[in-house]
This record gives C-alpha cells, sequence and structure tokens, in this order.
C-alpha cells in the first residue's frame, strides 16, 4: 500500500509530506519486516504533534512518522525527512484506532490487485480489459486514447451522466467536456502528481476519478472511473492507478496510443473505417487536426521491408508525418497509410492528377525518405470529400497488388496503372481472359512467333493519332514501313484502328496484356 492510500483511507485533511515523494512510497502498517520485505518499504508510525516535536518520537531506520497535528498544521512546522504532518478532526486516540484498522484493508487492497493483474492476463483487448477491470472496481469505466478517442467502456452509465452519454455517443471525449476539465485543473493535476484524482463535477453533479494511462513514461491516454454503483475510497484510488498501468501496456502492444505520442492519428483510423458515429463527430475532431479543410487529398500506403511488424510501420509513420506537413497516418491491418492535401483546384476543369504529381514531386523531403529507406509509395486518385477515404485506401491496397507497377522514381500513382489494376483483381485466368478482346491476343501472339512489331505499330497509332509521322518516327521506322504494318494489322486482324470502338479496344486490352507480363 501506499502512503498516499494511507492519508485518504483515514480521510486526513491538510498534509505536509517532508519530501513530495513520500507520498508514493510503498509502506508497512506493521513492523514485522526483515530480509525477505524489499528496501523500498518504510514502516509507518502515527504519533502526536509534540511529541515528534520534543524530539520524543523520530524516524528510525526504514521507518516513516506520520505526526498528527490536530484540526490544522501550524505554519511555524517544518517537517524533515521521513516526516509527513497530517491534519484531522478527530482527536488522536480516534485517528489511531482507525489506523490500527487499516491493516485488513492492505489484505482487500491485494485480493483486488490480485484480481485486476489477472483480468488484464485474461484480456487480449482493451474492451475486454475494461470490462473486466469494471466488475473488480465496481463501477463504471471508460478508457480513451491520447488522441481523446474512447477505446473502451464498461459498466452501465446512468442515463442522466450527460457528460457519460455524450462520450459513448460520439466515440470520442467532445472539447467542450475536456475544456472543462482542463478548465477546473484535473487534468494538469492529474499529469503533475502522476496520480489518479477524484474530483466533483459541478456541472454534471458527479464524481470521477481521472488517471493517466502511462507507458515508458509516455501519456497513453487515459482511465476514467464515475462513482456510481459505490463509493471510491483511497484503496480504490491507488487500484485504479494500477489498473492504468496495465491499460497501458495493452494500448502500447495494440499500437493504440494516437498520434500524439507517435502511434498515428485515431482519426484517420475512424476514418477509414467508418468509425465516426455520425458527420457532425467526425467534422468536430478533424477540426482539432492540423490536417487542411479545402482542398483535395491522396491516399497514399507505404511498402518497404517484407513481414513488417507494427514498430517498424509506426518509425516509418513518424518519417512521413516530418516528410508531409499536415498529413495524418495510421497504421490499419498491417498497412501504413497516410492521408495528404494536395491543394486546391487551379483549373475551372480537372487538374487533380497533374496536381497531386506536382505536389509530391516537389516533396523532396519525402523523396529522399523514400531513397533512403528502400521505400515505396503507393498514391490513390486523389479525392475532395475526406468520407472518401476508406475507398481510397482499397484503392492503394488494390495497387500494391500488382506486379511491378509504372512508376515515378518510388511513387507509384493508381490512374497510371489502373489496367494493371484491372487485371489484379480480375483473380483467375478465366476473368482475366474474358476482358481481353481475342483480335489484340492473337496480333501479341503473331508478333512473338514471327518477330513483327503489328501490336507495337498500332499501339504508336493510338498514341500518336491523326499523325503517322510522328508514330513512324517513335518506332524509328519509315513512314512506308508504317503504312505498310497498318495495312497488315487490318488484314490479318480485322482491327480497324479508324473506328473508335477498335481503338478502344486495342487499347485496353494492350494495357492489361503489359500489365499481366509484368
Amino acid at each position: 500500500m501506499k502512503l498516499r492510500t494511507v492519508v485518504n483511507e483515514l480521510a486526513c485533511g491538510a498534509l505536509w509530506p517532508a519530501r513530495p515523494e513520500l507520498l508514493d512510497a510503498n509502506v508497512l502498517l506493521t513492523p514485522e519486516y526483515g530480509s525477505t520485505t524489499p528496501g523500498d518499504m518504510l514502516f509507518v508510525r502515527l504519533c502526536r504533534l509534540e511529541d515528534w516535536a520534543d524530539g520524543r518520537v523520530s524516524a528510525g531506520e526504514r521507518e516513516l512518522l506520520l505526526v498528527h497535528a490536530g484540526p490544522k498544521i501550524p505554519a511555524d512546522a517544518s517537517p524533515a525527512g521521513n516526516v509527513v504532518l497530517i491534519s484531522h478532526p478527530s482527536c488522536y486516540e480516534d485517528l489511531r484506532a482507525q489506523f490500527l484498522d487499516l491493516p485488513s484493508r492492505i489484505a482487500v487492497l491485494e485480493l483486488l490487485r490480485e484480481r485486476m493483474f489477472n483480468a488484464f492476463l485474461g484480456s487480449y483487448d482493451v474492451a475486454q480489459f475494461a470490462r473486466r477491470s469494471s466488475e473488480v472496481l465496481g463501477n463504471p469505466v471508460i478508457v480513451l486514447n491520447s488522441d481523446q478517442r474512447v477505446l473502451a467502456t464498461a459498466g452501465e452509465f446512468p442515463v442522466d451522466a450527460l457528460d457519460a452519454q455524450e462520450v459513448l455517443a460520439q466515440g470520442y471525449i467532445s472539447e467542450m467536456v475536456n475544456a472543462d476539465m482542463e478548465a477546473d485543473g484535473i487534468i494538469e493535476g492529474v499529469r503533475r502528481s502522476h496520480h489518479s484524482i477524484l474530483a466533483f463535477s459541478a456541472r454534471y453533479a458527479r464524481s470521477w476519478v481521472t488517471s493517466m494511462v502511462y507507458f515508458h513514461h509516455l501519456e497513453m491516454g487515459r482511465f476514467d472511473v464515475m462513482e456510481k454503483d459505490r463509493p471510491i475510497s483511497g484503496i480504490d484510488l491507488e487500484l485504479i492507478d494500477y489498473a492504468s498501468q496495465l491499460a497501458g501496456i495493452l494500448i502500447d502492444r495494440l499500437g493504440l496510443a494516437g498520434e500524439r505520442v507517435g502511434f498515428g492519428s485515431s482519426v484517420l483510423h475512424d476514418l477509414v473505417t467508418g468509425g465516426f458515429v455520425n458527420e457532425e463527430t467526425m467534422r468536430a475532431q478533424l477540426g482539432v487536426t492540423h490536417l487542411p479543410r479545402d482542398g483535395s487529398y491522396a491516399m497514399l500506403t507505404f511498402s518497404g521491408q517484407r513481414d513488417a511488424d507494427r514498430d517498424y510501420l509506426a518509425r516509418v509513420g513518424s518519417m512521413v508525418g516530418r516528410a508531409v506537413r499536415s498529413c495524418l497516418w495510421c497504421i490499419e491491418d498491417g498497412v501504413l497509410c497516410a492521408l495528404v492535401p494536395v491543394g486546391r483546384s487551379e483549373a475551372v476543369g480537372y487538374d487533380d492528377y497533374a496536381r497531386c504529381v506536382r505536389r509530391l514531386s516537389a516533396n523532396s523531403a519525402l523523396a529522399s525518405m523514400l531513397e533512403n529507406n528502400d521505400l515505396r509509395a503507393f498514391v490513390s486518385e486523389p479525392f475532395d470529400e475526406v468520407d472518401r477515404a476508406g475507398a481510397r485506401l482499397e484503392q492503394c491496397r488494390l495497387l500494391m497488388r500488382v506486379p511491378d507497377p509504372r512508376a515515378r522514381g518510388r511513387v507509384c500513382y493508381f490512374w497510371e496503372n489502373r489496367f494493371g489494376v484491372l487485371a489484379a483483381v480480375a483473380g483467375t485466368r478465366e476473368r482475366v481472359d474474358m476482358m481481353l478482346d481475342k483480335r489484340v491476343v492473337a496480333m501479341y501472339a503473331y508478333d512473338r512467333e514471327h518477330g513483327t512489331a503489328y501490336l507495337e505499330t498500332a499501339i504508336m497509332s493510338v498514341r500518336h493519332p491523326g499523325s503517322p509521322a510522328e508514330a513512324a518516327a517513335a518506332l524509328s521506322v519509315h513512314r512506308n514501313t508504317y503504312f505498310y504494318r497498318m495495312n497488315k494489322v487490318k488484314e490479318l486482324f480485322f482491327v480497324d484502328l479508324k473506328d473508335g470502338e477498335d481503338r478502344l479496344a486495342l487499347s485496353f486490352t494492350a494495357q492489361v496484356l503489359e500489365a499481366s507480363r509484368r
């Protein structure tokens, strides 16, 4: 048991420790300690202020004095060493009687800690741990990450608890509720003290315990408990602190801590998975990010090390966040993805493809990051509405399935590999076969067998419409040779490249064949 818990269980008023860290000391309430007792534990002795002031009682080795100063601690007192002055409305004899009852409470705490640890061992996700820890604590629980996103809730919250119901409905702590807690000094107090605080919300007429979730000294989120089904005691506060430590291990293991501690954006995660309960909540949460609200966006995914684990992807995500200003990133189903702003339209028509290429190509930090870490980026088609992020992520996933896609440096664009994606997603050979014009397939086979170049010539005719000279130059042949080949294309394969349908069939089939060969 910590000394802070002892003070809370005794319902002390003011306290004055010689050193603030004494309140977090692990203490014994019985003198039976020896070689088997951890060396950092202190034996607590209770005494009167006058006995301590006169020197009749002092703290020995591995001892801590809890000095009863009456209803008020004298202003001229000066505790030193392992001494904590406390005030209490009861007389010393009554306080001592309460103090002597505390060892039995230690046994209760140890039992509850064991139950909490077993709840942790038996939990495979945060939701399960929240449910089991709520059963141990006997009160409703809300677990949040650093982005104020609700990771899990457990227990029955009263219907008239408007703050809790709002959180449950939206899946996030609203700015209004968070601002109230900031204004009350609750959040700052918990961060400064590094222990849970029981506070009464005047606005909602309800008591809450707020505990920060830490892991390796990083703030992972919050573990909040509502006082509803049973009163919260000092033992409960220590137990809640213990539960928050265990929650931190789970949150870190599952990579759910959020963008503020380098674990990816919870907002983007909910965008691509459809996790927002309504558009209002989505807009509100996007408003607290640094993502521009005007212009277009592109979804990017990244590949590099094969069978990369989450730690590797998180490190790459942090590099992406530094290289691409104002982007959001997260890890979704083992894939690192980023929502990247590509600016406003600069044309009356549609310049999104060109603008996206221009923005990404001009980003030297992104290019260096990809090159130096042997990474490749896959870019979706640009889009204006952020709620389409999930569909654009699917485009990136499909693009990643294309063998050896066309790329500009280390960046592959969906629209430049559209036919390759179609070939990749078609699945079986029979499905790919249905997509192909068999005249073009026969042309391809004829060229391979006879060493001719009819398909290449037909493709150049499509790429340089109405300009035989440019088409012939691209093939590095004489114009007469070009015209000869074009006549043979029509004669042998019945493909009339003056007909729009035949030109479309040739272009589509040729690109699918090219993608299938890669």
